[in-house]
Order: C-alpha cells, then structure tokens, then sequence
C-alpha cells in the first residue's frame, strides 16, 4: 500500500490528470466520443467551429477513468472504451449533437466495416466494361445486362442491410462503383448532463419528423377550434368570413336587401322570374 502510494506518475499523465480537473470544474457537460473512422481533419474542423462553445480533449482511458473516480460524473465510465476523447460543453446537448450531425462524410467501405445504413446499387449504366466483373455481380446477386460493352444494372439492389458486416468482395465493387457507403462523423457515445446520462441514441433529434408533427397539431387544434367556434385570434378570420358568408346567403334568400346584396337579389329574382315564365309558356 505504501508502494503505491508513493508512486510517482509520468509528467504527461499528471498533466493529463490536471487538465481534466479544470475542465470538469470549468464546464457543466460532457460528453465521450468514439473516435472510430473518425478523420483528424473531421476533428479540427469542429474544433474550430465550436471554439468558443466546446473543448475537445483526447484521453488516455484509464488516466481519465482513474481521474474521475469520486465524481458524479463517473457515470460515464462504462462509454469510455477504445479511441475516445472527452467534448466539455455548456450548451444544450441537443443542439451540440445537431451540429455534429452536420459535419458527417461518406467514406469508402473496407471489409469488415458495418454498414450505417442500407446499401443500395442503383440501377443504370455502371462505366464499367463487361469481364471478369460479371461474376462479382452475379455472386452478389445484382442481375446486369450488357449494353454497348458496359455493365448496366438492371434494377436498384440491396447489397447489405444496416448493421450488417461489408464482405471484402462487396467492398471492392462498390469501390468500382465508386458508392461511398459508410457514414462517418464525430458521434456522442453519451453525455453527461444535469446529474443524468443520456445516451447518444437519445440526442438525435429527427427535426424533419417534429415539423410534422407540430404541422399535424397546428391542422387538426385549428380544424377542432374551427368547428367548435372558439374564438382564438387565429380562428377568428376564418369563422368571421363563414358566418359573413352564410348570412349574406340567407339575406339573399330572404330578400333582406342592404347595399352589398342588393345586385345579388335582383339577379337572384330576375332568375326565378325567368324559370316562372319558361314554366308558363
């Protein structure tokens, strides 16, 4: 015990250790990044857009993991694993997420890589000529034809499902192809916020899916409101303009006459009177 209290530490894991002491006292949030297929330049250039916003550290695991021992933000722990560093924050974790969303490439897949999503080979003209190719096409079961010497695909094919493993024979073909299949980007594996983790999954926000659904509310409250009468400012216009509408109608009807219907009855009875003397001839 003695041993190990006395242990003396690197200079650069010290200097490790200090800066994340500063940094978890300095910011309110946190969050761990994965650094897989992550381009450094991908890095540097966030780091630039949210230098007055973020601080990116990359980490030695156990340094930090032993550095946050007896914090409350220790929960993170378990989401320390492989290449990772540390993003110090004090802006809302959805917004902060949204804009890495952003700042994701299409890369070049390699055997082995999981596919992000579904990966489709699209129908057409493919530039590449007829050969030894074909048998790469008909094993990975893309039906072709040949078409002034070129290869074209018949129909939009699904070669690998999300999550699925990228075989090295399929990797090479969409090379050929040149489909980038494997999105990359910097990606929150959780984040530490307000006392809680959340996890990344939970930070991605469909926008597009909320503006519908906000979209959707908006209709059926202004078409409840509508039929109900409630005189909500936005309503009013339009229940104005029925009821304007229904009793100009029945004051025509009724031959009440004012200065706006008066042209309308005279029509309106000049076209009875005619119907009348057509019946009587």
């Amino acid at each position: 015990m003695q041993a190990q209290a006395n242990r003396i530490y690197p200079k650069k894991k010290v200097e490790m250790m200090e800066r994340l002491q500063m940094l978890f006292s300095s910011y309110n949030y946190v969050a761990v990044i994965n650094l897989h297929k992550v381009r450094s330049n991908q890095i540097g250039q966030l780091r630039k857009k949210l230098a007055d916003k973020a601080v990116f550290m990359g980490i030695k695991n156990r340094v930090t993991i032993k550095t946050m021992q007896g914090k409350d933000v220790a929960k993170l722990v378990d989401y320390i694993r492989g290449q990772s560093l540390l993003l110090f924050f004090n802006m809302d974790p959805f917004e902060l997420n949204m804009m890495l969303e952003k700042n994701k490439v299409m890369l070049a897949a390699k055997a082995g890589d999981i596919a992000t999503q579904d990966i489709v080979v699209p129908a057409g003209n493919t530039g590449l000529q007829a050969g030894p190719i074909l048998s790469d096409f008909r094993e990975l079961k893309i039906a072709t034809r040949i078409e002034t010497g070129s290869v074209f695909i018949n129909k939009d094919t699904v070669v690998a499902k999300k999550g699925e493993a990228i075989s090295g024979k399929l990797a090479s073909l969409l090379s050929k192809l040149g489909i980038k299949p494997i999105e990359s980007g910097i990606i929150i594996s959780a984040a530490y916020f307000n006392g809680m983790v959340i996890k990344g999954e939970d930070l991605r926000v469909d926008l597009e899916a909320i503006r519908e659904s906000i979209g959707r509310a908006h209709s059926e409250a202004f078409a409840l409101a509508y039929e109900i009468q409630y005189p909500d400012r936005e309503v009013l216009p339009a229940i104005i303009a029925d009821h304007y509408v229904k009793a100009r109608k029945l004051s025509v009807e009724s031959g009440f006459v004012t200065e706006e219907n008066v042209k309308e009855i005279l029509i309106d009875r000049e076209a009875k009177a005619s119907k009348l003397r057509q019946a009587a001839q």
